[in-house]
This record gives structure tokens, C-alpha cells and sequence, in this order.
């Protein structure tokens, strides 16, 4: 599987297929870039590369080409050059292959070690927020038992506060039902004596 270019700006890098810009300094632009980043109308005496910001002065310093190129064209585009100039363009091609596939394994090596960092930063917070947790669960553990231990004491008093209540409830009833018979004892003594007196009153 060949190797995909992809557009030089860091703002884009989608995949270029068809037509791009390519610069004397290695870098590929797709279209759009080119034209919003001012490289194909710029001024040459002003034109530099966005991603390194070489000069490209030269009219060829950054050209459209085609990257699928027709087989005509692959058969003709270096015919009547010299072997040395066919070998110096094909040594520039296979430079700036090599120069873009380089930069694509930094930037991947880069992109890979920053999502790590994000990982393990991440990671980290779960564990930290999980052992918040796990310390916050403890805690409201220990104060469950505290408030169940301390329910246990308050329905053990409760239960002997209604033991004691029972006791001087039962108490106060025998107590009164002594009270009530002593008292109809004294009533009945007091309506004899009542009764003698008014017999002795009236057989006087």
C-alpha cells in the first residue's frame, strides 16, 4: 500500500490525491490551503513556504502538479531529458517522498505520545476520583454504624423507659385500687357510725 500525502498544514491535513502545490522545500498543500494560505498568489519577492517559511521566490519554488498522472503523460513528461537531469528529478522525487514520510512519522509518534500523555493524565484523574470515592464511601460507612449503634442505645433505653413506665403504671393502679378500697372501708365506717348515732338520737 503506497504511502498517503497529506496536506503540510496543521490546521487541515486531509489527504491529497488528485492535484496539489508542492515546494523546492519538500512541503504539499492541497488547494485550498494554497490559496487561503497565499501561496499561489502571493507576491514571489513574499512568498514563503507556511509550514517552514523558506523562501520561494523562484516562479518553480511551488508548482500545481497532478499526482495521478495519465499514462501519456508518465511517457512523456521526461522524454529528451538526459539521463543525469532524469536521475537528479527522480533523486528530488524519491527526497521528497522520504522528507514526507519522515515528517508523517514524527507527526504520528508525536500525536501517539500526546494521546499517552492525555491517557495517563485521564487514568490518573479516575483513580484519583475513584479513590476519592472509595474514601468518601468509607467514611459514610463508619458514620452508618455510628448512627446505627447509636439507634441501637436509643431503642434499648426507649425499651427500658417502657419497662419502667409499665412498672409505675402497674404500681399506681394497685396503689389506687388500695386507695379506693381503703376508702369505701373509711365511707362504710363512717355512714355505721352515722347510722348508730341517728338511732341512738332518735330512741332518746
Amino acid at each position: 500500500m503506497d504511502f498517503v500525502l497529506r496536506c503540510n498544514s496543521l490546521k487541515c491535513r486531509r489527504q491529497v490525491n488528485d492535484r496539489a502545490v508542492v515546494t523546492t522545500c519538500s512541503h504539499i498543500f492541497c488547494l485550498d490551503c494554497s490559496n487561503n494560505l497565499g501561496l499561489s498568489n502571493a507576491d514571489l519577492a513574499m512568498r514563503v513556504c507556511p509550514a517552514c517559511e523558506a523562501a520561494l521566490s523562484n516562479p518553480d519554488d511551488a508548482v500545481e502538479t497532478c499526482l495521478d498522472p495519465s499514462e501519456d503523460y508518465k511517457t512523456s513528461v521526461l522524454s529528451g531529458l538526459s539521463p543525469s537531469i532524469i536521475m537528479e528529478c527522480a533523486g528530488s522525487g524519491l527526497a521528497f517522498y522520504s522528507y514526507q514520510t519522515t515528517q508523517e512519522i514524527v507527526y504520528q509518534e508525536y500525536l501517539a505520545k500526546s494521546l499517552t500523555d492525555k491517557y495517563s493524565n485521564l487514568n490518573a484523574q479516575v483513580d484519583k476520583i475513584v479513590h476519592e470515592a472509595n474514601a468518601e464511601i468509607a467514611s459514610l460507612r463508619e458514620k452508618l454504624q455510628a448512627v446505627q449503634v447509636d439507634q441501637k442505645k436509643l431503642e434499648n433505653e426507649n425499651h427500658k423507659l417502657a419497662e419502667a413506665f409499665r412498672e409505675k403504671s402497674a404500681s399506681h393502679a394497685k396503689t389506687n385500687k388500695m386507695y379506693q378500697t381503703l376508702k369505701a372501708q373509711v365511707l362504710v365506717g363512717q355512714v355505721a357510725t352515722a347510722a348508730s348515732d341517728d338511732a341512738e338520737a332518735t330512741l332518746q
